[in-house]
């Protein structure tokens, strides 16, 4: 059976999506890019990605500490 996570968006329950995760090959953690906006330097995103190396999902943390648990919860891996 397939395991799925799911991801509220703008922390809104209406907004959620599934991410698949038979489909992620690889997951990238990466500082939040300065393209987005973003005055707080502690913000990092978290990119999962297919084998051809597609973004399947991007997922937004206020802190690298955020996005380790998040990972630690749904992936069952310790970054």
């Amino acid at each position: 059976m397939s395991k799925f996570v799911r991801i509220d968006k703008e922390n809104n329950p209406k907004k959620a999506q599934l991410l698949n995760l038979d489909l992620v090959a690889s997951v990238e953690l990466s500082p939040q890019s300065d393209l987005l906006s973003s005055a707080d330097e502690k913000r990092v995103y978290l990119s999962c990605l297919a084998h051809d190396k597609t973004v399947i999902a991007t997922v937004h943390f206020d802190s690298v500490e955020d996005a380790h648990a998040w990972v630690q919860k749904h992936l069952d891996v310790q970054l």
